[in-house]
This record gives structure tokens, sequence and C-alpha cells, in this order.
């Protein structure tokens, strides 16, 4: 009778599982780093940044990018396309600042 309970559960829970599906989702985010004086220095930052994501794997990327908490597969999560770039703008003083940023397109599974 006790090893008939554990198989009662597995057939009992047989359809809910064959019913669960992954959806492959798209998302964007971006990263903007603080400003600076150099353009050189800006686009330092943001080069450090795309190999810091480029490097980690696909569960500590689900802490990094906007991605849904619950139902999401941490382990699918995968870069596809990163794009660098500035923005200026003039502090107090009229010098030219620099601000880097990143912007990361990427997908990942969630299931249903």
């Amino acid at each position: 009778m006790k090893k008939l309970l554990p198989l009662a559960a597995i057939i009992a829970m047989a359809p809910t599982l064959a019913l669960a599906t992954a959806d492959n989702l798209y998302g964007s985010g971006g990263v903007h780093t603080e400003y600076f004086d150099t353009k050189a220095e800006a686009m330092a930052e943001v080069n450090r940044i795309v190999d810091e994501l480029s490097s980690k794997p696909s569960h500590e990327l689900a802490f990094v990018l906007r991605t849904p908490s619950k139902r999401l597969d941490r382990n699918s999560i995968e870069i596809f396309d990163k794009n660098i770039s500035y923005n200026t703008t003039l502090d107090a003083d009229g010098a030219t600042m620099y601000q880097g940023i990143v912007d990361v397109e990427y997908r990942y599974s969630r299931y249903d």
C-alpha cells in the first residue's frame, strides 16, 4: 500500500505536467553608466559592463535583466544582441559630460 501512494500521486499529476508549456519571449533593456568627463572613460565603462554581461551564466542574468520572476526558466536566458552608445549633456559649469549606454536584447523561456 505504501508503494502505491507515490505511484498514484504521479499518475494523478501526469495530465497537469503534460499540459505545461514553455513560451519563448523576447526582452530588451538598457544599462546606463554614470556621467564621465571624457568620452573615453564612458566607453571604457560601457565595455566593462558588456564584458561583465557576456561572462555571466544564464541563471545570474535573471537578476540583472528585466525578466518575470514567476515561472521563469532561469537557465534559458540568452543575450543575442548588444549595442553600445553614449549621451552627452552639459553640467552646471557648461562642460560636456558623457554617459555610456548598453542596450541589450535577450530571449528567455517562461512556463505556463
